[in-house]
């Protein structure tokens, strides 16, 4: 049972993702469909009316929560692996949102696989940023967690996809030009003084 309320789970969010991005009238059409099937599963796992599944997934009708943006620092001979993003050109640490029904370590692997090509093991959670705080720019409409791992790297070469244009490693001295919605200079700064154990407590707000 737990498999299917997993499976209803991840429908759910595709159809939440996709329509909260999508801008053609037809896949909103298709994620309407998916949005259905999902709550259609809810309903007969919990035994509940289907009106009262639909109900639970009214927008802001539940108690906000933050969202979840994983960031991953991979530090291999002396240098940092970075993303050049497609969206604004600017540098990053490879990351993203988490996914449901995935635990954070997972999530962090998946993303530096995803956005480099690179396997990566051991995440050690370093820093959990309240984004709202700090100097993440520009601004987002709803409030944002950004949780930064130190991860291992095992194998694999860089390899570009549709997210991102180029993939490299820095010298601590030689960081590209960031992009500031994502990641800061001081983030980067974290990520090599957590690795040469200069700074071992994990950052919170």
């Amino acid at each position: 049972m737990s498999k299917w309320l997993d499976w209803a789970k991840q429908l759910q969010a595709i159809a939440q993702a996709g329509e909260a991005y999508s801008k053609d009238v037809y896949d909103l059409e298709r994620f309407k469909a998916v949005e259905a099937i999902a709550h259609q599963m809810f309903a007969d796992i919990s035994d509940k009316p289907l009106s009262q599944i639909q109900a639970l997934f009214i927008p802001e009708t539940g108690y906000p929560t933050p969202k979840v943006d994983l960031r991953a620092g991979v530090i291999r001979n002396g240098k940092v692996l970075l993303v050049k993003e497609r969206q604004d050109g600017g540098w990053t640490l490879p990351g993203g949102w988490a996914d449901v029904c995935e635990t954070p370590s997972e999530g962090v692997v998946r993303e530096v696989y995803e956005e480099s090509g690179l396997v990566v093991a051991n995440p050690k959670l370093i820093a959990i940023r309240d984004r709202a705080i700090h100097d993440y720019h520009p601004p987002y409409p709803f409030h944002i967690y950004k949780m930064f791992f130190l991860c291992e790297y095992v194998s694999g070469e860089p390899k570009e996809n549709i997210e991102v244009s180029a993939i490299d490693f820095f010298a601590r001295d030689q960081i590209p030009t960031l992009s500031t919605s994502r990641v800061l200079p001081r983030d980067i700064e974290m990520i090599f003084d957590a690795f040469y154990g200069v700074d071992c407590q994990v950052h919170v707000d």
